[in-house]
Parts: C-alpha cells; structure tokens; sequence
C-alpha cells in the first residue's frame, strides 16, 4: 500500500510522503561510508606500523602510503556524498512527523537543515529535533503534540557520533607534525576517529532504518479505511 502522497494530520497543514526511498539510499550510502573507514582503518594502520619498524622498501613505504591517500579521498567524497542525501531524509522526516504531531517540535521545521550546519550549535540541534521526530512518529494519534519520549538508540548514535570529535580534534594538533614520533601520534589518534566514525554510521543505519519503518506505520493509521 503505497504512501507516497497522504494527508496524515487532521490539520490538513502538510503531508506525509514515504521516507523508504530516501531511506534505502542513506544505508546505502552509509554502508559505502563504512566501507571507506575500514579502507583507511587498514591502510592508515598499516602506514602506523611502517613508521614504527625498522627501515622498509622505499616501494613498500610508497604503495601503502598511496592507498591511505586514495583512502583519504574516498573517505571525503562518500562522507558529503552520505551527508548530503541524509539531511534530504532528515528534513522529510521532520515534515512528516510535523503532519503527525503538529504541535510536537521545540523548534521550527528549517533547523532540520540548519541544525547540521550551523558551527557549534551543531553539536546539539540535530538531536533535539531527531527526539523530536522520534516522539512524533511513535504509532498512535497524535492530534497535538506528541508524548515526548527519548530514543535510547537516538542517543548512543549521537554519543557516538560526537565523540568522534575529540580524536579529530586532538589529531588537528599535530597539523604541522615533523618527526616519525609526532607523525605516529597524528595518525593514531585519526584511526581512533576512524573507529567512531564506523561505529557512529552503523548506529545511524539503525536510526534509520528504524525511523523509517515507524513512519510508515504511522502513515498507514492514517489513511482512511475503504
């Protein structure tokens, strides 16, 4: 039964329209992340354990060094590619959760999209309105606001998913490293953002994928019975 199109809201303000391919594309594109992290995981620590051995092939050095440069691009175009097609799902399931509950977000529909951008503020917003969502979509009528539950799986993503910044910004540090010790501390600490950043994006497939199949619940009580 599709809904693709459906006034789900006794308000009539919006409607709701089907997160699946939004969402079929995110986990995709998640799991291309993911696999871009494994890559650099294992090139970079490869390339941590050639600068702590002795003297190796200068062919060796050159092969594993240009993988975890390939892997470095490979990292940056799937990440903005992900990024991208993950706030299109995260703005249309704020809509929908808007027609859910109407009266149920603690701040307006734009920050959906604002919220990842904006520095600082950054860290915080996207999940207030991700709970927010959360609630929204919990199958049951909600004419007003929606009961305003947590979302244990929310939160693990989000902790993961800042947690990920002390690493980078510890690695930042190192930005003009000299020295093989130096140059080893830069790039272990980046492997340890790697780690999160596998762990942040397996959490958001969840997130996903769950979201996803709760709002089409929450649709499917809305239409009209024959």
């Amino acid at each position: 039964m599709s809904v693709d199109s459906l006034s789900a809201a006794p308000t009539g303000r919006t409607a709701v329209r089907s997160l699946r391919g939004l969402g079929i594309a995110v986990v995709l594109l998640l799991g291309l992340v993911i696999a871009a992290d494994v890559f650099a995981l294992v090139a970079g620590a490869r390339m941590y354990a050639l600068w702590g051995a002795e003297p190796v092939g200068i062919e060796v050095y050159d092969r594993w060094e240009s993988l975890y440069r390939w892997s470095d691009v490979a990292t940056m175009n799937t990440f903005v590619a992900c990024g991208v097609v993950f706030i299109l799902w995260f703005r249309r399931a704020r809509i929908n959760a808007e027609a859910f509950a109407p009266d149920g977000h603690s701040l307006v529909r734009g920050w959906a999209v604002r919220g990842w951008l904006v520095p600082v503020v950054n860290l915080w917003i996207p999940r207030r309105v991700a709970l927010d969502i959360w609630s929204a979509s919990i199958p049951g009528t909600h004419l007003g606001a929606a009961p305003r539950r947590s979302s244990g799986l929310v939160n693990a993503w989000w902790t993961v998913w800042i947690g990920g910044y002390v690493p980078t910004l510890a690695a930042l540090t190192y930005v003009k490293a000299e020295g093989t010790t130096e140059m080893r501390r830069q790039l272990g600490l980046t492997l340890v953002a790697v780690l999160f950043d596998i762990a942040a994006a397996v959490l958001a497939v969840l997130v996903v994928r769950r979201l996803t199949a709760m709002q089409h619940r929450k649709a499917l009580e809305a239409m009209p019975l024959p």
